[in-house]
């Protein structure tokens, strides 16, 4: 009897080292190695089994997790040594899947930035079908509430999947991709593109006053120096109205655009509304 319980112990011995040795050998060799680096802020932490609280260092992301940061909150992800994907304010991701080759993330809104270094893996950014990946790039991927995705590759390549007629972008390039309209694809800028259409008289007897124009599709124009600031996002090709309410005599307006990847620009127009005088059929130029 002794010698059967000793030979159970033995073989329970062996197998529990054999499992350790698993584990050391095989554990970290896929979902281990995704895990939250550090965190700024409010972040919580759902995962995919139930439940969520608030995001912490060292914690492993799995299929199914989301990252969601609220207000100025921000976190670095962790692929393996060297890749580093960091969520933004006010942004949400979810894992589709972590394996030896890399990780995917599905962008569900807001920014990542994305750190990838030869030897980590592959990182994909999914947003609505549309798949950008690299693995030795340094890129930029916004996702506004209308779908509009704006990428920007700080260094490297990025490959795309699901834009027609683009398959990759290059160092210095940045991407501005509607979901419902036409991909454009240019080299990197400082200047934001913004024009305003003529045709607003410089004196108006009118309560409110339209300002068009265009700009980068899904950037957010401000207008301010009315009665109160109003804006609204640019369509998917760019153009954008707003209605300003004007107060009696001089209104200094500034119309300012920011693009989703945070650039700006400003533009400025007066208008007076004169409610003593006639109007003055002459075009404004801004």
């Amino acid at each position: 009897m002794k010698r059967d319980w000793l030979g159970v112990l033995a073989v329970v011995a062996i197998l529990g080292v054999g499992f350790v040795a698993y584990g050391w050998l095989f554990g970290n060799d896929a979902a281990d190695r995704f895990r939250i680096v550090s965190v700024a802020g409010e972040v919580v932490h759902v995962r995919a089994h139930g439940g969520e609280s608030s995001a912490a260092a060292g914690e492993r992301l799995a299929t199914g997790d989301r990252i969601v940061s609220r207000g100025e909150g921000s976190a670095v992800l962790g692929l393996g040594a060297d890749a580093r994907i960091t969520v933004g304010p006010q942004s949400s991701v979810e894992v589709l899947g972590v394996s030896d080759e890399g990780v995917q993330l599905e962008l569900e809104g807001g920014k990542v930035e994305a750190t990838v270094r030869p030897g980590s893996g592959r990182v994909g950014v999914v947003a609505d079908g549309r798949e950008l990946s690299a693995t030795d790039a340094d890129f930029t991927a916004v996702r506004d509430e209308g779908g509009t995705l704006a990428v920007s590759t700080e260094r490297g390549e990025v490959a795309i999947t699901g834009l027609d007629g683009l398959s990759s972008l290059g160092q210095g390039e940045e991407l501005v991709a509607p979901r419902d309209g036409s991909p454009l694809r240019a080299p990197a800028s400082e200047a934001l593109l913004l024009t305003l259409r003529d045709g607003t008289p410089p004196r108006t007897r009118e309560r409110e006053a339209k300002i068009e124009g265009s700009t980068s599709p899904g950037a957010r124009v401000t207008v301010t120096g009315g009665e109160r600031p109003v804006s609204t996002r640019a369509g998917s090709d760019g153009s954008f109205r707003v209605t300003v309410s004007l107060a009696e005599g001089e209104n200094r307006l500034a119309v300012r655009a920011e693009s989703l990847l945070g650039k700006s620009t400003e533009l400025s127009a007066t208008l007076v509304r004169d409610t003593r005088a006639p109007n003055v059929g002459v075009s404004l130029e801004f």
